[in-house]
């Protein structure tokens, strides 16, 4: 049986598009794509392509173990590297027949690379101190470039209707967007986020790096390792969506104000 077939043949079956089951399970269509064309090279990673895999049978109601394992036998087994004949001997009756080139010519070609190697830490650490002082420079004068910020007021507003209205302040039942922090707190993990719609970030963060994002509507990410991300939705610390090694897909929304 072909895992790809038999993904692609259940899902048309059950009157499914790709855009459908990346709306309902989080992943993302050319993932999709590529696990029914068994193109498991295209997804981020061993642990990913199982996890998604298993996650999208699990989706269209197959055996999932009978497809894990099928996926292991067919594209996790290691084929055994065939002898490859040693020629070596041969290599070294060639050098045998080579006639004996003089010495000398070994000590001028060390003293080259020596040479070489000296000049080349001589002029690398130079033109690093350099690109550390204007990298400084440029940090300083884009510090007193920074505009100072506007002023705001309290001033009421007057709206259409009579009432007055602070400014600054939104309309109430108007959506305040949407601010998601992701902080990857141990290890490393992959992450996919679409901001309103549009991909704004897919790759791998190792622990210690943070990704902040702003939306209008709303925010989907999907955690390949959702025990290591912590998750701070609108100044609120949601902590871990899942265990270590689970992958977890979420959607936040913007909430009406007032």
């Amino acid at each position: 049986m072909e895992i790809g077939k038999k993904l692609r043949e259940t899902r048309e079956n059950r009157g499914l598009t790709l855009e459908a089951v990346e709306e309902e399970t989080k992943i993302r269509r050319k993932y999709l794509h590529a696990m029914e064309e068994e193109k498991f090279h295209i997804l981020p990673g061993p642990v990913y392509a199982r996890a998604f895999l298993k996650n999208y049978a699990r989706f269209l109601n197959l055996n999932v173990e009978e497809i894990m394992e099928l996926y292991k036998q067919r594209f996790e087994a290691i084929p055994e590297k065939a002898d490859e004949p040693s020629e070596k001997p041969a290599e070294k009756r060639t050098r045998d027949r080579e006639p004996a080139k003089p010495r000398y010519w070994l000590y001028l070609a060390a003293a080259a690379v020596i040479v070489s190697i000296v000049a080349a830490l001589y002029y690398g650490t130079a033109g690093f101190d350099q690109k550390r002082t204007v990298d400084y420079a440029g940090e300083e004068a884009g510090k007193s470039e920074t505009a100072p910020p506007s002023l705001q007021t309290d001033e009421p507003l007057q709206t259409p209707g009579g009432q007055q209205q602070t400014a600054g302040q939104e309309p109430a039942g108007q959506a305040a967007g949407v601010d998601l922090v992701l902080n990857i707190k141990d290890s490393r993990s992959w992450i996919a986020v679409d901001v309103d719609g549009v991909n704004a970030f897919e790759g791998e963060l190792s622990a210690g790096q943070s990704k902040a994002f702003q939306a209008k509507e709303r925010i989907s990410v999907t955690l390949g390792n959702a025990g290591v991300v912590e998750v701070i939705y609108n100044g609120r610390n949601l902590g871990f969506l899942g265990g270590v090694g689970s992958v977890v897909s979420r959607e936040f929304k913007a909430q009406p104000q007032g």
